[in-house]
């Protein structure tokens, strides 16, 4: 399977200064250091890095609970007027339904394509208007949204699922993961059309949908800039 690496790089840099002197003055000197000091440690942040740590924030969080779309019409009044700096959106045809994916943020994974580990889905409901349909996400940008054949794949903790659309909703159609205990023992479940999991033999059924998952097309989103 292709593996995506992000590398995601924060560095916070606080300088503290104090001037040097002779014996004699350094007492004289130590309260107006420490005061300095407490000043420099205790710098409230520039409006870009407060933007960045929000952003960040956003990664893997259904967008449905922030973003207001109660005025708009289309999908692109979606994208004009509600999306926010940082995040990402694509069309996909998922199962019979064109769909409108917007993410917390994107990512390069290394072959041209911004790619995303979350979706917030929107799709039109039968009076035309958009509607938010759900929410999904992948376990680690190792793993990025992909599509085929109108099938969403989602990475899952050790193992894949997948989704549809029909009638209007986000159905699971198939889910294949394994358990570990504590020493290591593995045990394979899977599940189809959301139903109950079961217990299955073998690996085989997870294999069967990675090999998919490693077919599909990874989701590309366009970013929404400054």
């Amino acid at each position: 399977m292709k593996k995506m690496v992000l590398a995601l790089m924060c560095a916070v840099l606080l300088t503290g200064c104090g001037k040097a002197g002779n014996v004699e003055s350094v007492e004289e000197n130590v309260t107006t250091q420490q005061t300095e000091e407490a000043t420099s440690s205790e710098k409230v942040p520039t409006t870009e890095e407060s933007e960045a740590v929000d952003d960040d924030s956003l990664i893997d969080t259904d967008l449905s609970q922030i973003l207001d779309i109660s005025e708009c019409d289309t999908f692109t009044q979606i994208v004009d007027k509600v999306l926010k700096p940082g995040m990402g959106y694509t069309n996909e045809a998922i199962g019979d339904t064109d769909a409108l994916l917007v993410c917390g943020g994107a990512y390069d994974n290394m072959d041209g394509n911004m790619a995303a580990i979350d979706s917030t889905i929107y799709i039109y409901d039968k009076d035309g208007v958009p509607t938010c349909l759900g929410f999904v996400s992948s376990h680690g940008t190792a793993y990025p949204l992909a599509a085929k054949d109108g099938i969403l794949y989602v990475a899952i903790y050790h193992g894949i699922s997948t989704y549809t659309i029909t009638n209007g909703e986000l159905l699971e159609t198939e889910a294949a993961w394994t358990e570990y205990d504590e020493d290591g023992n593995e045990t394979y479940y899977y599940s189809k059309d959301g139903g109950d999991a079961t217990q299955v033999d073998s690996v085989d059924t997870q294999t069967a949908l990675e090999e998919k998952y490693a077919d599909a097309t990874i989701l590309n989103f366009d970013v929404i800039s400054e």
